[in-house]
C-alpha cells in the first residue's frame, strides 16, 4: 500500500493523472479542465529537465561529499542497504547490477581499508517467483567476490524499506553491542537514512555512492529533456516526501506523546498531593 501511494505520487504517475482528469472536467468545466491537464503535462516537462533534476538532487546530497576511504572514521560495522542490485531470480547465475551498485563497491573498498571488521547487509523483499533469494545474499556475492570474506558478513533479509531496514539492523545487531556504524546507501538517500537509523538508536557515519549531482549539466543541455532527469526528479521527490513523513512527522508525533506523558504524570502528582 505504501509503495502504491508512493507511486501516485511520483511525477510521470501524478503528471498523467492530472492530465486524465483535466480531460474529464473539459466536458463539464472547459478553462478548469484545460489548467488541471495543463498543470500535470507542466509538471512532467519540469521534472524532465536536467537543470531540474540537478537542483533536486543536489538539495539532497550537498552535505555528503564524496571521500576517500582511507580517510574514514572507524566504527564497529559497515552495513549498506539494499537497492544496490537486483534480488537474484529464478535461473540467475550471477547479480545483475544497476546505477545503485555503486554501494556494494564503496562497501568492499571501506572493509578493505580496515575501517571495520565487518560488514552488515540490510536488504529483504518478498520471496515469491520469479524472485529466487534476497536482495542481501545477491549483495553478498558481489562483496564475496570483491575480496571481503564471507565470515566478516552478516545479512538481514526481512526488511522491506529503510525503516525495516533500521529497525531489522538493530534485531542482528543487538547481541553484538555494535552501535557505531558506516552507513553506505546512496547519496540522495543519506538525509533520510541517517535520520532514521539515528532514531533505531545507532551512532550513524554517512558514506555516499551512486551521486547524480556531481556532474552538472552545462548550457542547453540542462534544458533539453530526458528520461533520466525524469527519473532522478523522481527519486529526489520521494525522498522529500519520505523525510516530511518518515522523521518530521514522526518526531512531532513523538514529542506531543512525551507531552502528554508528562503532562499526565504532573496531573497524577497534583492530585495524589491533593
Amino acid at each position: 500500500m505504501q509503495r502504491f501511494a508512493t507511486a501516485l505520487v511520483m511525477p510521470l504517475s501524478l503528471g498523467l493523472l492530472l492530465g486524465l482528469a483535466g480531460l474529464v472536467l473539459v466536458w463539464r468545466v472547459r478553462w478548469l479542465g484545460v489548467f488541471v491537464a495543463g498543470l500535470g503535462l507542466g509538471l512532467i516537462g519540469a521534472c524532465s529537465l536536467p537543470a531540474v533534476a540537478t537542483a533536486l538532487m543536489s538539495q539532497l546530497e550537498r552535505d555528503y561529499p564524496p571521500q576517500a576511504a582511507a580517510d574514514c572514521e572507524p566504527a564497529d560495522a559497515i552495513l549498506v542497504l539494499g537497492g544496490a542490485v537486483q534480488p537474484l531470480l529464478i535461473g540467475d547465475l550471477r547479480p545483475r547490477l544497476h546505477r545503485g551498485s555503486d554501494r556494494v563497491w564503496e562497501a568492499a573498498r571501506l572493509y578493505h581499508a580496515g575501517c571495520a571488521s565487518q560488514v552488515v547487509v540490510s536488504a529483504g523483499g518478498k520471496l515469491e517467483p520469479p524472485i529466487a533469494a534476497p536482495e542481501a545474499e545477491a549483495i553478498a556475492e558481489l562483496l564475496t567476490a570483491l575480496g571481503v570474506p564471507r565470515s566478516a558478513l552478516r545479512l538481514e533479509t526481512e526488511s522491506r524499506n529503510t525503516l525495516g531496514n533500521a529497525r531489522s539492523s538493530r534485531e542482528v545487531l543487538d547481541s553484538s553491542g555494535t552501535r557505531r556504524v558506516l552507513l553506505v546507501t546512496s547519496a540522495w538517500h543519506l538525509r533520510r537514512a541517517v535520520a532514521i537509523f539515528e532514531q533505531a538508536g545507532f551512532d550513524v557515519v554517512p558514506v555516499g555512492a551512486d551521486y547524480r549531482s556531481i556532474s552538472s549539466c552545462r548550457g542547453l543541455q540542462c534544458w533539453l529533456p530526458s528520461a533520466g532527469a525524469l527519473e532522478a526528479s523522481g527519486l529526489a521527490l520521494k525522498e522529500f516526501l519520505g523525510y516530511l513523513v518518515q522523521v518530521q512527522l514522526r518526531k512531532r508525533s513523538r514529542g506531543r506523546t512525551t507531552f502528554l506523558s508528562l503532562s499526565e504524570r504532573v496531573g497524577l502528582r497534583l492530585s495524589c498531593r491533593s
